[in-house]
């Protein structure tokens, strides 16, 4: 069996962390310490607001054939270039099946003996790979992201994970367009999860606020701002259900502007979000406000938030950066609102009726909000 490694690196104690899970905690701690060069550095990108980084594991082939077909999608079946970890520059249609069969992918499931499962059942079966995206914000150059792309590679991955990369350009990428990431320019990782000695690479929560700090400094050596702060503690919650309507309302609009023809059809709405979607408006047009554990648990994060940042504004003081103090304190008061899923969606119905309804492609959801008989401060989205 392979021996396990979890992918962590060391980790800047300069940088900003925060404890969202509750085991005992103390009190509020400074975020950012005046002592300390490199973290007052880290605290006037936050304050500043410089492009956050993205790193993202999109998944990973559980079985060769899907593994080829992930390197032939980020490649666009031979049209983009590969780099490999061996610094080779690869272009084809049959630069996955190379890859794939170099990487000896067929010999590990082998060796792993464990069947695909029946249809409806959960893939139990380890990775083969993992699939990493790391991107920057449209606007920066591409380039400079595909060299901090590399940079990051070689300092985690060289000489024990095999691995290879495509650079997603939206000047040259022909699919760009196809979804709001396309604008960002961004690379495509695909990383062998077993190492050449036999070790398996195991990705945690930590591993990925790690990975986005040395994406980050890879990025301002290469001359571009960057940033790497937690979500939270810049108040920022990841909303998948604004996301899933943006990118279907997009299709939509690109679907009705492209060409008409027998083989194009229009895109389908999720199912999921469609039943999620009848569900807040009903609760709108009834009156509900069901209740959301979830909300509450982002409610208590950003308390936490808060007081961690007010720390941050006192041990400035104490420290002289008057300054910097009072830029926290206005930051402080900028902090959006927190909002669960289901506050966006009922955002979006409130807001904006018939573009909504354009975007799920369904007549039979939405009605005009102003003809509920019980309209009232109740309806209005929470703040």
């Amino acid at each position: 069996m392979p021996k396990k490694r979890t992918a962590v690196v060391s980790r800047d104690k300069t940088a900003p962390g925060l404890d969202l899970v509750s085991r005992g905690r103390k009190g509020p701690k400074a975020l950012f310490h005046p002592s300390s060069p490199a973290s007052m550095e880290s605290l006037r990108r936050t304050l500043n607001r410089v492009p956050e980084v993205m790193v993202k594991v999109t998944g990973g082939g559980r079985d060769p054939e899907t593994a080829e077909a992930h390197i032939d999608y980020i490649d666009r079946k031979g049209e983009l270039e590969v780099l490999t970890d061996e610094g080779e520059s690869l272009k084809g249609r049959d630069v996955s099946e190379f890859l794939v069969r170099d990487w000896k992918l067929d010999t590990i499931i082998n060796k792993r003996n464990r069947e695909a499962p029946e249809a409806g059942e959960k893939d139990k079966r380890a990775k083969l790979v993992h699939n990493i995206v790391l991107s920057m914000p449209q606007g920066t150059p591409p380039q400079s992201v595909l060299a901090a792309a590399q940079h990051f590679a070689r300092e985690n991955f060289a000489l024990s994970h095999r691995y290879a990369m495509v650079l997603h350009d939206p000047a040259t990428d022909p699919k760009h367009d196809k979804t709001e990431s396309g604008k960002n320019p961004h690379v495509h990782l695909v990383v062998k999860a077993v190492s050449e000695t036999g070790e398996r690479l195991y990705i945690r929560k930590d591993t990925l606020q790690n990975w986005r700090e040395q994406f980050a400094q890879a990025l301002r050596d290469h001359g571009v701002e960057a940033n790497a702060t937690p979500a939270a503690i810049r108040g920022r919650g990841k909303s998948s259900a604004k996301t899933s309507m943006h990118q279907h309302q997009e299709r939509i609009e690109k679907w009705q502007n492209g060409p008409q023809d027998e083989h194009t059809k229009p895109p389908v709405a999720s199912t999921f979000l469609q039943e999620r979607i009848g569900e807040v408006f009903n609760d709108v047009i009834n009156g509900v406000a069901p209740d959301s554990p979830g909300k509450e648990i982002l409610k208590t994060t950003r308390q936490w938030v808060i007081e961690d940042w007010k720390a941050t504004e006192q041990e400035l003081r104490n420290a002289g950066f008057e300054k910097d103090a009072d830029q926290v304190a206005e930051f402080i008061k900028s902090l959006p609102s927190v909002k669960s899923d289901y506050d966006v969606l009922k955002e979006k119905i409130l807001g904006d009726t018939d573009r909504f309804q354009a975007a799920l492609g369904r007549v039979d959801v939405v009605a005009p909000v102003e003809n509920s008989p019980s309209k009232g401060a109740e309806h209005s989205p929470e703040r």
